[in-house]
């Protein structure tokens, strides 16, 4: 019994100096990695939004264009951490609120286009919607 309670200790102590000995080499390789973007960052993490700044880049955006742009999505970024933060509404209604605001920001930013560009952008998002469907046909890869 008694080295049976040696052996799992034993084993407990092993499996923490493990995990306690793996965050060093991670933080390592991250010190060594040159700094990345904001947008770089989101993109490697996976991010819903990080596929706007491409999708953006296609609409050959002007200088004032894209700094409207970055103000409306910082702005939804901002009113979206505040909703996050709010304990006082559900999941649910947290969900609502954050799709009012990401329709919101969308509809924002279509103001900020030429007519040529919302076109541009409304084909873009068909695109995509088929691309989505179950046996929907992707998009031909760019180059």
């Amino acid at each position: 019994m008694k080295s049976f309670r040696f052996l799992r200790q034993l084993a407990v102590t092993a499996g923490l100096l493990v995990l306690c000995s793996v965050p060093a080499p991670v933080r390592a390789q991250e010190a060594a990695q040159p700094p990345q973007s904001d947008s770089a960052q989101q993109t490697a993490r996976g991010h819903r939004g990080g596929g706007q700044d491409d999708e953006l880049a296609k609409l050959n955006l002007t200088d004032d264009q894209k700094a409207q742009v970055q103000k409306i999505h910082e702005s939804m970024k901002s009113q979206i951490a505040a909703v996050k933060g709010d304990s006082s509404l559900s999941a649910d209604q947290q969900r609502a609120k954050i799709e009012e605001l990401r329709k919101s920001s969308h509809e924002q930013v279509k103001q900020v286009l030429t007519p040529e560009q919302r076109e541009q952008m409304k084909s873009d998002e068909i695109a995509r919607r088929a691309a989505r469907q179950p046996g929907g046909q992707a998009p031909p890869p760019q180059q």
